[in-house]
């Protein structure tokens, strides 16, 4: 990769993660860039019109422009095409808002959705992350993974709620439960009041290719209705996965 380019799409990154305008000098230590190249990058990214510059005191932040762009990606998605039959029938099964996820890094991402009916949801907009290790769709990614994988999160396993785990070794026991049952199931772990249940897509390689499932508000997770997302969302997992190639060992 072109050193130029990887300053710019690493200047991007991080200019994403400030919800306000931010100063030249803050950019500039936040990615250990001199101040020199920070302005000149910004400079290019502004006149393509990826930022702008909060007038009169100068700061910048980005423009809508990567959105765009990236809603265009996720529109040729494959994967988003193929998944949303299988989404829009957890939907009508159980009358929740169905999400699909791609791992991305120690975080899951919302990459397709199909809300339900209801007058309350759980808000769970597209390009919306959450923690591996503090979420149901995260959970469903780590329940395929080897136990030295999921401990390696133990430095990042931060709190959130008073439900998260933060003990891989913990984490590592609820999944083995989660695994036998078949799906992972989320309770306030990430935003309190917000729950979720979900379950791996399997590759033919046998890797968790996304995680398919339902997001809600957790006072609607009533142990019968539980049950009832538990098996239509391991039903819509398995489905998906034969789609996608997949061949459970008999």
């Amino acid at each position: 990769m072109s050193g130029t380019v990887g300053k710019a799409l690493t200047l991007l990154e991080h200019l994403s993660r400030y919800d306000a305008p931010v100063r030249l000098a803050e950019l500039s230590r936040s990615i250990e860039m001199n101040k020199s190249t920070t302005y000149r990058l910004l400079e290019t990214l502004s006149q393509m019109g990826y930022v702008t510059q909060d007038e009169p005191n100068g700061r910048y932040l980005m423009t809508v422009k990567m959105w765009e762009v990236g809603v265009r990606a996720f529109q040729r998605s494959d994967i988003r095409i193929m998944a949303r039959p299988h989404l829009q029938t957890i939907t009508a099964a159980v009358d929740e808002t169905a999400l699909l996820a791609r791992a991305d890094v120690q975080e899951v991402i919302i990459i397709e959705k199909v809300d339900c009916a209801q007058p309350l949801q759980a808000i769970a907009p597209l390009g919306s992350r959450s923690p591996l290790h503090a979420s149901s769709f995260g959970k469903a990614f780590l329940m395929q993974e080897e136990p030295p994988k999921v401990m390696e999160l133990g430095p990042v396993m931060q709190r959130f709620t008073d439900h998260t785990i933060t003990d891989p070794k913990v984490l590592l026991t609820q999944l083995a439960e989660m695994r036998a049952a078949g799906c992972a199931i989320g309770r306030d772990e990430y935003r309190d009041g917000i729950s979720g249940v979900a379950a791996p897509v399997i590759g033919t390689d046998g890797k968790a290719y996304a995680t398919i499932g339902v997001s809600m508000p957790s006072y609607r997770l009533s142990t019968e209705k539980l049950a009832a997302i538990s098996d239509v969302v391991r039903r819509a997992a398995i489905s998906f996965s034969a789609q996608l190639g997949h061949q459970p060992l008999s």
